[in-house]
C-alpha cells in the first residue's frame, strides 16, 4: 500500500476577490505569478505525484489539453522538477495540493509581474491546523496581500483576529469571519482596512471546523515599475526558543529586521540574543517588556551609519509562552527585500532538504543570472561540520559533494566556481551535519551581472526543511 504525503501550497496567479468568503473586499492585488519546485527525498525509488489546483470555490480547476486535473508525473530519485509555467490557463487564481508516494518537499516562487518584476518564495506545509499565525502584518510603505486555504476534508469557518504592534499608536480593526470549501483558499489585502490609515502588527486566525494554512506577500509598490515581494509561510504552532541563522547590519547596505509574535497564553517579555560570525564583535540583546498576546515584538538594524555586522540570533520568550518570528532581510537603496521564517530547535535534525538551488540561471537575451546560496547553523551555538549533495535536474552535471566545518554557522555559496568553467546548473540539495548535530538552513536567490544603480526586488529567501 503506498504511503501519500501531501504538500499542500498556495499558489497565487492574478488573484481577485473570491466568494463564499464572507469579507474578502475588492481592492485591486498584484498580478502574481507561480513557479513549483517538488523534490524527491527517497534516494533510490521514483516518486509518483499528483498536482490538484483548485478554484477559490474549492473546485478542481479546468487544465487546458492535454492536461487533466490533478496532473500526473514522476520525480527521479533524488531529484527535483520545476514546473514553470504551472499547468492551468492564465489567469488562474487559486490553491494546489501535491500528494507522492515518497517523501517531497515543495517550494513556490511567487513572483510580482511587472516591468522589474518582484521575487518572493516560501515552502509547502505537510498539513494545516486549528490555528494560524501571521507574524507580520503591514500597511505602511509596505502592504501584506495575505492567503488562507482549507486543508481539510470538511468546510472550514475561521475568525481572523487583528493585534496591533503595542505602543505604535495604531487602531484595532475588528475581526473577519470567513467560510472555505475543503481545499479552497481565500486572499485578503490590507489595503481594505483601518481605511486610509497605516497598520503594523500581526494576525492570528482561528478555526472553529476545518484545518488552516496561509502565506503572507508583503509588497511595496512606491515604484509601480519596481515594486518588492518579501512572502512568508504562516504558522500553526510556536515555540518558547526560535534560531534566527542570519541577522545583518550595514552588511553594505543590507539589514534584518526580526518580527516575533507572541503566542501567549499572556503577556510576556522577548529578548534577542545575539551571536556574532567569526571576526565580529558581541552586541547587546534586545528586550520587549509585555508584549501582548498576539502582539509583536520588532526589531529593524540599519542599512548604512553603523558597523558592519553579521551573526545569528536566539530569541526566548517568558513564563509559559510561545513565540513565532520572522526576519525580513532587506537591500532598501536597489530595492531587495525578502523574509525568512524562524526555526524552533526541536524540529532541527541533522539533515536538511533544499528543493531549489542554482548558478549562472539565465538564457543567452539576459546578461544576468540567478544563482542560490546557503546558510546554515547548529541551535545550540556550537561549532559544526556539514557535507552537502549537489542533486541535478534533468540534463545537468553531477557534481561531488562539498564539505565544510569549524564554525557555528557555514555558507555554500553558488554564485562563483560551484560548476567546472562556471557554467549553469540546477538542481536540488541535501546537507548533513556529519557527527549528527540539529542544523537549520535558509537559501538566499539572487540575481547577478546587474546594471549599476540598478533598482529590482530579485532576492528571495526559503527555509530549508529539516528530515
Amino acid at each position: 500500500m503506498k504511503k501519500f504525503l501531501p504538500m499542500l501550497l498556495l499558489v497565487v496567479f492574478l488573484f481577485g476577490s473570491v466568494a463564499p468568503v464572507t469579507e474578502v473586499k475588492a481592492a485591486t492585488l498584484p498580478a502574481y505569478e507561480s513557479s513549483i519546485q517538488v523534490q524527491n527525498l527517497d534516494p533510490l525509488a521514483v516518486a509518483n505525484i499528483s498536482i490538484a489546483y483548485y478554484n477559490p470555490d474549492g473546485s478542481l480547476a479546468d487544465l487546458p489539453d492535454p492536461f487533466t486535473n490533478p496532473v500526473a508525473d514522476t520525480v527521479q530519485p533524488g531529484s527535483s522538477n520545476t514546473y514553470l509555467p504551472i499547468h492551468p490557463n492564465a489567469g488562474f487564481r487559486g490553491s494546489v495540493v501535491v500528494s507522492s508516494d515518497k517523501q517531497i518537499a515543495i517550494i513556490s516562487n511567487l513572483t510580482i509581474a511587472a516591468t522589474n518584476r518582484a521575487l518572493g518564495t516560501y515552502t509547502g506545509v505537510a498539513a494545516g491546523g486549528t490555528s494560524l499565525f501571521f507574524p507580520l502584518i503591514d500597511k505602511r510603505n509596505n502592504v501584506s496581500v495575505f492567503s488562507i486555504q482549507n486543508t481539510s476534508n470538511v468546510t472550514a469557518n475561521y475568525i481572523i483576529d487583528f493585534v496591533p504592534i503595542p505602543g505604535g499608536g495604531y487602531a484595532d480593526i475588528p475581526d473577519v469571519s470567513g467560510t472555505l470549501a475543503p481545499g479552497a483558499a481565500a486572499t485578503y489585502n490590507m489595503t481594505d482596512y483601518n481605511g486610509t490609515n497605516p497598520w503594523l502588527g500581526s494576525i492570528k486566525v482561528t478555526a472553529s471546523t476545518g484545518a488552516l494554512a496561509g502565506v503572507v506577500s508583503n509588497v511595496n509598490f512606491r515604484v509601480p515599475d519596481s515594486p518588492t515581494n518579501a512572502v512568508y509561510t504562516g504558522f500553526n504552532q510556536g515555540s518558547p526558543v526560535v534560531s534566527l541563522p542570519l541577522i545583518m547590519e550595514a552588511n553594505n547596505g543590507n539589514r534584518t529586521g526580526t518580527n516575533c509574535q507572541n503566542l501567549g497564553p499572556e503577556p510576556a517579555t522577548i529578548t534577542m540574543t545575539y551571536s556574532p560570525s567569526a571576526g565580529y564583535p558581541e552586541r547587546e540583546p534586545d528586550i520587549f517588556s509585555d508584549v501582548p498576546v498576539n502582539g509583536l515584538a520588532s526589531k529593524t538594524f540599519l542599512d548604512y551609519g553603523a558597523d558592519k555586522w553579521i551573526g545569528s540570533a536566539t530569541v526566548t520568550v517568558s513564563g509559559s509562552n510561545n513565540i513565532v518570528c520572522v526576519v525580513n532581510q532587506s537591500r532598501p537603496e536597489r530595492k531587495n527585500s525578502n523574509i525568512y521564517e524562524g526555526f524552533s530547535p526541536t524540529s532541527a535534525t541533522a539533515q536538511v532538504t533544499l528543493p531549489l538551488i542554482m548558478t549562472k540561471n539565465g538564457n543567452a537575451s539576459n546578461p544576468t543570472k540567478t544563482f542560490t546560496s546557503i546558510n546554515l547553523s547548529s541551535v545550540d551555538g556550537t561549532n559544526i561540520s556539514v557535507t552537502c549533495e549537489w542533486k541535478p535536474m534533468a540534463g545537468y552535471m553531477a557534481l561531488p559533494s562539498t564539505t565544510k566545518s569549524g564554525a557555528p554557522a557555514l555558507q555554500f555559496n553558488q554564485q562563483n566556481n560551484f560548476t567546472p568553467d562556471n557554467t549553469k546548473w540546477i538542481g536540488s540539495a541535501v546537507c548533513t551535519e556529519t557527527s549528527g548535530k540539529p542544523i537549520v538552513a535558509v537559501v538566499n536567490q539572487s540575481r547577478e551581472f546587474l546594471p549599476t544603480g540598478y533598482q529590482r526586488d530579485v532576492t528571495s529567501a526559503y527555509n530549508g526543511i529539516n528530515n
